[in-house]
């Protein structure tokens, strides 16, 4: 039986709402970026380990944006109709400093937030 989009979309929310305990382990990408549970979780269920990627190609400009953020970030994806867009910011209804579109994807729809600080990429639901 294939799993739908909305099959994961729904898989995705009730992992989260069940992950308000932290993590247990810290994963590690290749780029330095540390990611928790969750993070993971989201990236298999979702099939989207290219959404860690693309947060962790981004850490040389997270780095020269010290600034703007202040260690705490604010990554979005919001996907609709088959493309996304994934921004970073500081807090929520503030400019994002960086912003990539992403043409095609299968991700669930809806929007799909994460927060890195410092160096660690966490869903909030953890914090």
């Amino acid at each position: 039986m294939e799993t739908t989009d909305k099959d994961k979309s729904i898989a995705l929310r009730q992992d989260r709402s069940q992950r308000t305990l932290g993590t247990n382990q810290y994963w590690k990408h290749l780029f330095g970026l540390v990611y928790t549970d969750g993070v993971k979780a989201h990236a298999d269920i979702a099939e989207a380990y290219w959404l860690i990627d693309a947060v962790a190609s981004y850490q040389m400009d997270i780095a020269k944006f010290q600034n703007e953020h202040g260690g705490f970030v604010l990554w979005k994806l919001e996907v609709k109709d088959g493309s996304a867009v994934l921004t970073a910011s500081r807090d929520s209804g503030e400019e994002p400093f960086i912003m990539q579109d992403i043409e095609f994807t299968d991700h669930p729809e809806g929007e799909w937030d994460f927060w890195q600080e410092g160096k660690v990429l966490i869903i909030p639901e953890e914090h």
